[in-house]
């Protein structure tokens, strides 16, 4: 991937020590860009994220003479803090604003906190962006926003719908970028069940036919840096190289992988839904389907309908939801050491 466009660019990372953000920092730093802002309210997080960058942790605002030497800057500051989104966006061309809160389940229960958080924080860095005249900022969203079930789709719908629908024009470019269950992140399902196995555990999956777009970070993070590459503003990107499979179909797979002994079988143990759990997750809805264009391996959602061929249109129908060309056992273990994931 040609990344020429980054040359000189000082670009911010909200949410920087999570997942996502985190290895931004590790694909970006090894580009020709000039800078790259750390933005997280997790101040360990930042201090461990210096440590495996072999870089001092101290002087988030007044850079030190250490800190000038490379292209990292880290900011303590929280995305609900509108003054501080302003300070630590200033002189920024690129916003990549990965904060959010993003678990289902916790979420559920704390439905104020994720609105503060995903829909209030989006709104503050939308507004510091503009004011301080971003040239990009790409939003990072989820597929639980196609007809939420859940408080963590519902505010990150809110948070598209508000960049999505804006009638003002700026100076910044906003666009969207649309992830499926990115593979290996924290708290993902994959390392929670190789933990599991590996301590002898029984692993519980919510239902035998609960199905999951998949992608692995690799794959999330060229997508992001294709979406920045592409974006003219208002477009919602979604990666077609997704996979799909059931997350029993995951656990057996990985039984299978992991077992030694046919007598010391691991067993999956069956349970109830979370609220706002879905079966089956949506990359776009039936609406969205006249405005999609396929680009450099990305679905491109836009605000106007586009011609498209007969071929073009069976196509967005199969990947709309995750209940096509489900990944074997085989293919979910070879997918899974591809990714570097086993």
């Amino acid at each position: 991937m040609n990344l020429n466009f980054l040359k000189g660019k000082s670009i911010l990372i909200t949410g920087g020590t999570g997942s996502i953000g985190s290895a931004l920092v590790h694909r970006l730093i090894k580009t020709n860009c000039k800078v790259i802002r750390i933005m997280s309210n997790d101040e360990n997080g930042l201090y461990e994220l210096s440590r495996q960058l072999n870089l001092s942790s101290y002087a988030f605002d007044n850079f030190s003479k250490d800190m000038k030497k490379n292209k990292i800057r880290f900011f303590l500051g929280d995305v609900r803090d509108k003054k501080r989104c302003k300070k630590i966006s200033k002189g920024v061309d690129i916003v990549i604003h990965a904060a959010a809160l993003k678990h289902v389940s916790i979420v559920e229960y704390n439905p104020i906190e994720a609105y503060q958080t995903n829909v209030i924080g989006t709104k503050n860095m939308i507004e510091a962006s503009i004011k301080n005249k971003v040239s990009k900022f790409l939003l990072i969203s989820t597929d639980k926003v196609v007809s939420p079930s859940s408080h963590m789709g519902k505010t990150k719908a809110m948070a598209e719908k508000m960049i999505f629908h804006r009638k003002k024009k700026s100076f910044t470019k906003i666009s969207i970028i649309r992830f499926g269950n990115v593979l290996g992140s924290r708290g993902s399902v994959v390392p929670n069940f190789i933990k599991l196995l590996l301590n002898k555990k029984d692993i519980t999956v919510t239902d035998k036919k609960m199905v999951r777009f998949v992608m692995s970070i690799n794959e999330a993070i060229n997508s992001v840096i294709k979406s920045i590459s592409l974006m003219k503003g208002n477009e919602i990107f979604i990666s077609k190289s997704m996979k799909c499979f059931r997350i029993f179909d995951l656990a057996k797979a990985l039984i299978n992988y992991f077992q030694k002994s046919k007598k010391n079988k691991n067993k999956i143990n069956i349970s109830n839904r979370y609220s706002g759990e879905k079966y089956e997750e949506e990359l776009y809805s039936k609406d969205e389907i006249p405005l999609i264009t396929i680009k450099k391996n990305l679905f491109i959602i836009s605000k106007i309908k586009v011609n498209q061929s007969l071929k073009t249109q069976k196509l967005l129908k199969k990947y709309r939801v995750s209940n096509y060309n489900f990944l074997s056992q085989k293919q979910i273990i070879n997918y899974l050491k591809r990714s570097e994931l086993l």
